[in-house]
């Protein structure tokens, strides 16, 4: 768990004296060795059990810390032309999914989170969103569909998948980065900040013709190893509020004028204007209204808490 802490109630404690939440648990299922050759999708049974039980133990922990939602991720697949039998092993993930799901507190949820590659270079088990909109939809009415921006092809057009999984009411949460090859988990917004802006304006977009807000759980998964911790974690949340206020400059009214009339070029500029728009001033604005720092980033890195942390020993988590 953490440095020091043994046990969910040691855990909640810690997580409690410094005003946060448990928003999420995420079951590891690959790192183990008996995992090698799959977990639900594993041929032996009593590793489909260990892994099934370790979903179903990782369900009983986020009810101990209240947390809504239960997010793996499933390393498995194959290497090799001829090694498994993919249409069982869809079975196989279909009925440990479906015991995780009975297992479920009433507002407790499933998001079922998919990866064309990488470790298994020949199959994936759950490779794209459409495997994992059927995996969701076999599990039960609490489970969804997760979003990792790195886990797609370089041609697939993410922000056409966010617009499909809202219009199915089965799109349940994101994890923000950014990649340049593939999975890289790079800071939000360091390589295609437009790219997020888009996903961003998808979700506005939707929200803005049905009147409601979908019900997203939005995370980050990035690799903070290079950067320093904090940093990097503040640079990412003050970018996703700078794109997602940009997102919202978008006139609707026009934009859907100016589609209705196949305008192509003043349909695109509703969006390239809005985000060509620059808001920081009205975000350190908003900032300083509520008592924030209007450079959250400059205050953080101003403050000497990097030095005084690291003098004192404690500098593994910056």
């Amino acid at each position: 768990m953490s440095s020091g802490v043994t046990g969910v109630p040691a855990l909640l404690e810690v997580a409690r004296s410094h005003g946060i939440s448990l928003g999420s648990i995420s079951p590891t299922l690959f790192e183990d060795q008996d995992y090698k050759f799959g977990s639900l999708g594993n041929p032996d049974p009593l590793i489909r059990e260990k892994a099934t039980q370790h979903l179903l133990d990782s369900a009983e922990i986020a009810r101990q810390t209240g947390s809504r939602d239960i997010t793996p991720w499933f390393a498995d697949g194959s290497n090799y032309p001829g090694t498994c039998n993919m249409r069982r092993r869809r079975g196989w993930f279909r009925d440990g999914l479906r015991r995780l799901h009975d297992s479920l507190a009433p507002k407790q949820r499933i998001l079922v989170e998919y990866k064309p590659f990488e470790p298994a270079f020949y199959h994936t088990d759950i490779a794209d969103w459409g495997m994992a909109l059927l995996l969701a939809r076999d599990a039960g009415p609490q489970a969804r569909v997760l979003v990792d921006i790195g886990h797609h092809y370089h041609a697939q057009n993410i922000e056409q998948i966010v617009a499909w999984l809202l219009d199915e009411e089965m799109l349940g949460g994101f994890h923000f980065n950014d990649r340049c090859y593939a999975d890289d988990d790079l800071t939000v917004g360091s390589i295609d900040p437009y790219r997020v802006f888009r996903i961003f304006h998808e979700i506005l977009f939707y929200r803005w013709e049905r009147g409601a807000n979908p019900d997203i759980s939005y995370m980050i998964d990035q690799n903070h190893n290079l950067k320093p911790k904090i940093d990097e974690m503040i640079q990412t949340v003050t970018t996703v509020q700078e794109l997602v206020a940009k997102a919202a400059l978008v006139d609707y009214e026009k934009l859907c004028l100016r589609q209705s009339q196949s305008d192509l070029i003043g349909a695109e500029e509703c969006l390239k204007r809005a985000f060509h728009t620059d808001v920081l001033p009205w975000l350190r604005e908003w900032r300083k209204a509520r008592g924030l720092a209007a450079d959250p980033l400059e205050a953080f890195r101003e403050s000497g808490y990097r030095e005084r942390v690291i003098a004192e020993g404690r500098d593994l988590l910056v």
